[in-house]
């Protein structure tokens, strides 16, 4: 431990053991502990506990703090400095020295002249330093010191300086500092020449070995007003190998800048010869070699421009380099505020901390500050709202992250860093950010087209955007896709993950292309082999075992990108969960919810190509007509064999995410109308050949073919320029023509009709309990003819549901198409009402029911009897009665008063 090092009591101080043993009925929840207050009654738990900082709640009270002010109160210690020292001591760990060291110590000439190689004599005479005493009246006690004296040109005592040990300073009450040396001026006027260093130990040193020099009484301590003096000569200024160089260097340059300086400014250092300054050389070399090596670095000085400030020299390896503010010292040791009163330095923060960039979002207008500090040999960064990095209570986020900050020194740390940003505000990068992936204004993509923007994303996508980065090569890449583009289904699932960032130019809505078939045919390696156009496939796929606010999430973040889920199987039967997904996806829009605070949240949105795979038909025979609209479906195996799809994912591991930003790149070169009017020529081609297929298909289909063009002349074959070559497009179309084969045409699949269908199987199936005269459970009755059913609405009703139908949508669809017979009812007020059921009188009552006229089915074709015998063989025969007729079924006028 250094001296200047404090002792972390978050280190030392095990909390969970602390906190339990005077806290009753404790109990910890991870990081937590809760109970009852030890500091008042308390019969429930009003007492919390963070046992990673030690900070600790009452809430019935409202008093809170840290560790030490919990040991303080215990123990009634009168305040936190003796419980600090109490809890070193039960660990038997010496304070700091610097705690002892608060008393002042006696140091004497001699000693000094023993520590800088000085001769005692010729300090005093040349130097004017001398021994003196200070006399503390509350302790009755005198100390020796090491006087040095101030004189001005004319060799009259201006002010003095008080040095005792552990380089602790002391000024004369009342008397502002002046260049150490200035009685020395006349003599260095003639000469137009000086050194100019820190502090009066160099400044006597290169006295001793003859060099002209002048000393500044602290980094920051040069004066506008004792510029003027130094006017028409030319200024030696060393720099230390530190943060404080910089900072002496600029406050030097500032000062005679505005101070009128006239004359020439040069800056030379001892860093090549290893040593920090001109007393260490001296004490290292010896007086002949150190003055020899002096003049080769004066003669070797470097020419400033003092009218601006110098770049700083920045610490090793900063991604930064900033200026320290006045009153601070920054380097590899950390951070450390300067007493110039006293001549000390204290330890702020043992990890440098560096402000590197001011991001303003471009979505909401809110500015956040990247921090950088570094712990254990690397630099590491993140990026926080200006509300953390500037309160004290909320800067102790950054120690989860390895900052050095605690509780103690957390003021300090933000005192720090408000004067780092106002000292550095032209050099700190203001840079505009974003929140999500994709277009942004003035033509920029993210990512491949992003200059000038950085990604701020919600820190629990952070990993998923770490994904979208580059391996390997843009050529080996296109070798591994090469050979697999032949089969239009590898091909089109590729060119799929190139047309996301075209849905916005084409003014196309978002589509899923979903790859399914039997296991071992390559699916998730064709998923893999779209992703890595764009980055790491493995992560940046996800599979249909997620939650929709999760997926809703990742899709808000990846927006003009595509998105990969494997493996549909995972969502299991939960098929309403599903196509719910799915119409999700489709609509580019998450859900509107509010926030914690009042008010609403912010509304995700996207647009994006989703690349799904599974085992099993995306669809049912229950799915609503969107979910066909919205998919593509192409079934078989993408690779001609398992072994190339198994070569497949190393590939996509070695080569990823070059091919996309290649892309944008040429995109970005093409007017927006251009490419909509190769759209357009895509689309017309594909529609020409659709055959009755549904019209978004067919709108998916021609972009992806469209996407495929382009990549194949752009990348592929490697040509310049922004045409697209004829057989390109010719191979495109091709493709087209063949995925489009696989869709459902646009009158099949529809949810209304399977549902007309299943009535029909359901009728047909339990033809037993359409007959009035079972036992138990009747669903209506069949006509004479075999070509009618009445049916009990709530029967129907209960079957649909169950099967997965709405009925109402399903009833409606009927009536439009003449399926069932339907009736316009007169209401009291005059108002004519119609329903989808009509009145018949069974057995004596009024009853309602459903009139399904299954004669007028097209696609049955043979009467209903021929269709009972034919599965006569599988059904139950219903029980015979002769009295049982159509008689019993009559019509009832619908004017008639019903009973119910």
């Amino acid at each position: 431990m250094t001296d200047r090092e404090p002792i972390d009591i978050d280190r030392l101080v095990d909390y969970k053991t602390e906190y339990s043993q005077v806290v009753k009925h404790a109990q910890i929840t991870g990081d937590t502990l809760r109970g009852l207050c030890p500091f008042h009654e308390d019969t429930s738990p009003s007492f919390s506990a963070n046992l990673k900082t030690g900070q600790w709640t009452c809430f019935t009270e409202g008093e809170s703090g840290n560790f030490l002010k919990f040991y303080m109160l215990v123990h009634n210690l009168p305040d936190q400095t003796a419980a600090y020292k109490e809890i070193l001591r039960q660990h038997h760990i010496d304070p700091p020295q610097q705690e002892r060291r608060r008393k002042l110590t006696q140091y004497t000439l001699k000693q000094y002249a023993f520590e800088k190689h000085l001769p005692e004599e010729w300090l005093q005479e040349q130097c004017g330093l001398c021994d003196g005493k200070e006399y503390n009246r509350n302790t009755h006690e005198t100390t020796l010191y090491l006087k040095t004296p101030f004189w001005d040109e004319n060799k009259k005592l201006v002010t003095y300086r008080k040095r005792f040990a552990y380089k602790q300073f002391r000024w004369k009450t009342g008397v502002h500092t002046i260049l150490y040396g200035l009685w020395r001026l006349p003599e260095y006027m003639e000469k137009q020449a000086a050194i100019l260093v820190e502090g009066e130990s160099d400044t006597q040193t290169l006295w001793y070995l003859g060099f002209p020099a002048l000393g500044v009484a602290g980094a920051q301590n040069f004066k506008t007003e004792q510029a003027p003096a130094l006017s028409g000569m030319t200024l030696y200024l060393h720099k230390e190998p530190d943060g404080g160089g910089d900072t002496f260097i600029t406050k030097t340059c500032r000062g005679l800048r505005e101070g009128g300086f006239s004359g020439t400014v040069k800056v030379w250092s001892c860093k090549p010869f290893g040593v920090k300054d001109p007393s260490d050389l001296y004490m290292k070399h010896g007086k002949e070699e150190a003055e020899q090596l002096i003049r080769q670095a004066l003669q070797s000085a470097e020419e400033i421009d003092y009218q601006k400030d110098p770049e700083p020299e920045g610490l090793e390896g900063a991604p930064i380099a900033l200026q320290a503010p006045g009153g601070w010292e920054l380097s590899e040791k950390g951070v450390y505020e300067i007493n110039e009163k006293k001549g000390t330095s204290e330890l702020a923060c043992r990890t440098p901390i560096l402000l590197t960039k001011r991001i303003r979002s471009m979505d909401s207008g809110e500015e956040k500050i990247e921090i950088a500090f570094r712990r254990d040999g690397r630099w590491l960064s993140s990026v926080w709202p200006r509300s953390t990095v500037f309160s004290s209570r909320s800067v102790l986020a950054l120690a989860e992250l390895g900052c050095t900050i605690t509780s103690e020194n957390a003021k300090a740390v933000v005192k720090f860093l408000g004067a780092l940003e106002g000292e550095n505000l032209d050099k700190i990068p203001s840079v505009q950010a974003t929140g999500v992936l994709g277009w942004k204004p003035g033509g920029k993509f993210m990512p491949g087209h992003d200059e000038g923007l950085v990604l701020d994303c919600d820190p629990t996508m952070q990993a998923a955007a770490a994904a979208y980065h580059s391996n390997g090569t843009l050529e080996g890449w296109l070798a591994a896709m090469r050979p697999h583009r032949e089969r239009n289904k590898f091909r089109f699932i590729l060119a799929s993950a190139f047309a996301a960032p075209l849905l916005k130019i084409t003014r196309q809505r978002n589509f899923l292309t979903y790859n399914w078939g039997g296991s071992r045919g390559g699916k998730t390696a064709a998923l893999y082999a779209g992703m890595s156009v764009w980055g790491e496939p493995e992560k940046l796929t996800v599979s249909f075992n997620t939650t929709a606010v999760g997926l809703e999430r990742r899709a808000g973040l990846c927006c003009d990108l595509p998105m990969g889920i494997d493996e549909r199987q995972q969502a299991g039967d939960k098929q309403g969960l599903l196509e719910q997904l799915v119409y999700m996806l489709a609509n580019g829009t998450g859900k509107v919810r509010g926030s914690k605070g009042g008010g609403l949240q912010s509304v995700y949105q996207w647009r994006t190509v989703a690349l799904s795979t599974g085992e099993e038909p995306l669809t049912v025979e229950t799915s609503k007509g969107g979910v066909n609209t919205r998919a593509l479906q192409i079934y078989g195996p993408p690779f001609e064999d398992e072994q190339s799809a198994s070569a497949m994912y190393g590939q996509v591991a070695e080569h990823y995410g070059h091919a996309g930003p290649a892309f944008i790149k040429r995109l970005v070169k093409i007017e927006q109308e251009d490419i909509q009017a190769m759209f357009t020529e895509m689309r017309d081609y594909v529609q020409g050949l659709s055959d009755g297929k549904n019209g978004a298909h067919t709108a998916a289909v021609a972009l992806v073919a469209l996407a495929d063009a382009m990549i194949d002349t752009w990348l592929f074959e490697g040509k310049d320029g922004t045409e697209i070559a004829p057989e390109s497009w010719a191979r495109a179309k091709a493709m087209a023509n063949d995925i489009l084969e696989q869709q459902q045409t646009g009158g099949s699949g529809d949810v209304n009709e399977n549902a007309v269908q299943f009535i029909v199987d359901w009728v047909l199936a339990n033809k037993a309990f359409f007959n009035p005269q079972t036992i138990g459970t009747c669903y209506g009755m069949m006509g004479s003819e075999g070509e009618t059913a009445y049916i009990f609405p709530s029967i129907l009703s209960q079957a649909l549901t169950k099967a997965g139908f709405s009925p109402q949508k399903t009833l409606r669809y009927m009536a439009e198409q003449g399926l069932i017979t339907t009736m316009t009812e007169k209401k009291a007020d005059g108002r004519e009402v119609s329903r989808n059921t009509v009145l018949r009188r069974f057995a004596g009552r009024q009853v309602r029911v459903i009139q399904f006229n299954l004669g007028l089915l097209s696609q049955i074709s043979d009467s209903i009897e021929d269709l009972e015998d034919e599965a006569e063989g599988q059904y139950r025969p219903a029980p015979s009665n002769p009295q049982t007729s159509m008689e019993q079924w009559t019509e009832v006028d619908a004017d008639d008063d019903l009973p119910f």
